[in-house]
């Protein structure tokens, strides 16, 4: 197991390092994308500032509290960017015929396919987010350690559930060699993440919890750290993700079992 571990950690480091050896021949662009992601998080702190100038809370929840929820996406988001990127070019690798070189290497073409693709500026980014969580962590007020023991586990568990996503979308792009749309709605739905789905509609909010678990994925976390999750719902998220890993697996391999090579 140990050697099996260290087998796919070593492709990833050089598959990481391909990576930003490319980003770094366009330093340019690269740092101007980077820049834009920095902007970007300033302007939603001014945004709520704003907010938070008019109002005392948001469906509940303090200035503080909600950059919590926001910070928490974030940490989610970046995390999964970073080790699941691959997927982003699915129907390309498939398109192109990539994939069937995947298919004749020793290594899982799962694994090339969902983590063959680093983006380095996401590294650099998460750092200053980590720090900025933790200044967020510094001004709640003083909280057991069984709290924070839940928050890391759904953090863990909402990356969890995101990558059976990915890996739904990888099958999804083997089995019809399109739907490079799918990983995009992804996007756009999961940016509903950075707000605690209390402040949307009751339709909405349990559509973001049991349709597509966005809230699962990033408003659980921060509200199991406020102390306001039930216990039902962190068995909830831990059962979906248990649920959601082995189907997407099973629904890869099927999809892998149907595949009939780019050029056919």
């Amino acid at each position: 197991m140990t050697s099996i571990l260290k087998k796919y950690w070593r492709i990833w480091l050089r598959t990481a390092s391909m990576a930003m050896q490319a980003q770094l021949t366009y330093r340019l662009g690269s740092f101007g994308f980077l820049l834009g992601k920095m902007i970007r998080l300033f302007f939603f702190f001014a945004f709520m500032t704003a907010v938070f100038q008019h109002v005392e809370t948001v469906a509940g929840y303090s200035l503080v509290e909600t950059a919590l929820f926001f910070m928490t996406f974030n940490l989610v988001d970046m995390t999964a960017q970073i080790l699941f990127r691959g997927v982003y070019g699915a129907r390309r690798t498939v398109s192109e015929g990539d994939f069937d070189f995947y298919l004749v290497q020793p290594c899982s073409p799962l694994f090339r396919m969902t983590c063959s693709s680093v983006d380095f500026l996401d590294v650099i980014t998460i750092i200053p987010v980590i720090v900025m969580t933790g200044m967020v962590f510094a001004r709640l007020p003083p909280l057991g350690w069984e709290r924070y023991a839940a928050y890391a586990l759904l953090m863990v568990n909402g990356v969890g559930l995101i990558y059976a996503i990915h890996v739904l979308v990888a099958a999804l792009a083997v089995r019809t060699q399109e739907l490079e749309s799918a990983i995009w709605i992804y996007r756009d739905v999961m940016f509903m993440g950075k707000f605690p789905v209390d402040v949307y509609a009751p339709a909405v909010r349990w559509a973001l919890t049991l349709g597509i678990p966005i809230a699962v994925m990033t408003t659980f976390p921060a509200k199991a750290l406020l102390g306001r999750l039930s216990a039902w719902w962190i068995v909830y998220a831990l059962a979906l993700t248990a649920a959601a890993l082995p189907l997407s697996w099973l629904f890869w391999n099927n999809s892998v079992a149907r595949y009939t090579s780019s050029s056919s």
